[in-house]
């Protein structure tokens, strides 16, 4: 939430809110470039605010009940665009299934805002902070992304092109997002925040251990999320724990280019990404 603009009020606009989700992509198709969908709405309503983003139709998604929901099926876990933050870390699905995820929904926004942020909203302005993101992409995510003429599965790892630049085109949305292999899974996400409450670092990290296989995830830091596997990360299954966490924190660092800006520096960022991935693994594995 912005304490600087100028603005207290929205700018004008023409507020749609569709019953479905052919609906709601017809809308997108016949304003093309000119619309934006409104899931939640916190990020959404501040851009207006602030003028940094002036849509001169709004497409609200929170009447779609297609959009909602949370299953279990064939391909994964299937969460719904609009599914709140409150929603996930209430599920026992994702609970269970998509520990990261829970984790990560605690820290978008406050206990009251998190009954508005969905997780479809809060991956899709693709900021660096955003807590979603590098949890989907640490269980290798896949995200359904529609227009009113096709539909793809985008993964996760590729929605981010830059800070607030994503590979959604103007006359797309995310409908539903899928975590394969859900059930033999576990994770955590931890999060560094500075006094004012900005992320510093943030680190996801999900295990498939029966597979042998480790994803960590890195955000936060720039413009995109550091992805590193089992392999990239010289990590060995039969090495003692404590060694490898550390020879794993110090590889991932010394791979990291984090940003400077005047929330935090580069090297502070760095220390603090090593810190976070060694403690996010001392919970999974054990360790002191």
């Amino acid at each position: 939430m912005s304490f600087i603009t100028p603005y207290f009020t929205l700018p004008k606009f023409t507020y749609y809110k569709p019953d479905s989700i052919s609906e709601a992509l017809s809308l997108l198709k016949q304003h093309n470039g000119k619309a934006r969908v409104l899931a939640g709405g916190v990020m959404l309503v501040n851009m207006m605010k602030e003028r940094i983003a002036l849509p001169e139709y709004v497409i609200d998604l929170k009447g779609i009940r297609e959009l909602k929901g949370i299953n279990v099926t064939e391909s994964g876990v299937e969460i719904g665009s609009t599914v709140t933050a409150s929603e996930l870390q209430q599920s026992d699905i994702i609970k269970k299934f998509c520990q990261p995820l829970a984790k990560a929904a605690s820290y978008m926004g406050d206990k009251i805002l998190q009954n508005s942020v969905t997780i479809g909203g809060n991956i899709s302005i693709g900021m660096p902070s955003t807590d979603g993101l590098p949890a989907l992409m640490s269980m290798g995510a896949l995200l359904e992304v529609r227009s009113a003429d096709s539909a793809r599965m985008l993964p996760s790892s590729d929605l981010v092109v830059n800070i607030g630049r994503t590979n959604l085109r103007s006359d797309e949305m995310i409908t539903k997002i899928i975590v394969p292999n859900a059930a033999e899974s576990r994770g955590t996400y931890v999060k560094f925040l500075n006094a004012s409450e900005i992320a510093i670092a943030t680190v996801a990290v999900s295990l498939m251990l029966v597979q042998k296989k480790l994803r960590i995830v890195v955000g936060a830091i720039s413009a995109k999320p550091y992805y590193f596997d089992e392999s990239s990360i010289g990590w060995r299954w039969d090495e003692n724990i404590k060694e490898n966490i550390k020879t794993v924190a110090d590889a991932i660092g010394s791979n990291l280019k984090p940003i400077s800006d005047a929330v935090a520096g580069s090297e502070y960022r760095r220390e603090v990404s090593k810190i976070l991935v060694a403690r996010a693994l001392k919970e999974l594995f054990g360790g002191t």
